[in-house]
């Protein structure tokens, strides 16, 4: 099975285990904490593994724009889903903050692995 596949599994599997415990409102909030991430998350994975297939050089450069459009993404989606759904945030927090945390370390020793198999000990940075 595809990183991506297990991924989304766990994540939704994760979401579904919580939704039992929890309220409605509460988990749509846990959903749509785990979503944003996730959805960014498959979209670097794939961005990686493309750029990696066609020229690891440009993958410092590639993942340096998609570190900025994340952070602009990042903080119209908290804004959208806190102010104009008005979702519970406590839930939707805990929530965004974990998976947000999960996802990245799960990219960070993806392309860690991608960079090692790649034979190459860093990545340039000039």
């Amino acid at each position: 099975m595809k990183l991506s596949g297990i991924l989304v599994a766990l994540s939704v599997g994760a979401w579904g285990l919580s939704s039992t415990l929890l309220s409605t409102d509460a988990a749509n909030a846990v959903f749509l904490g785990m979503a944003g991430p996730l959805v960014l998350c498959l979209a670097t994975l794939l961005i990686v593994k493309q750029t990696a297939r066609t020229d690891i050089g440009r993958l410092t450069k590639r993942l340096t724009t998609a570190f900025i459009a994340k952070m602009v993404f990042y903080a119209g989606y908290v804004s959208v889903v806190v102010g104009v759904l008005a979702t519970d945030p406590i839930p939707f927090s805990i929530s965004f903050t974990l998976y947000f945390l999960g996802l990245q370390l799960i990219e960070a020793l993806y392309l860690n692995t991608l960079v090692t198999r790649s034979g190459r000990k860093t990545i340039d940075i000039g």
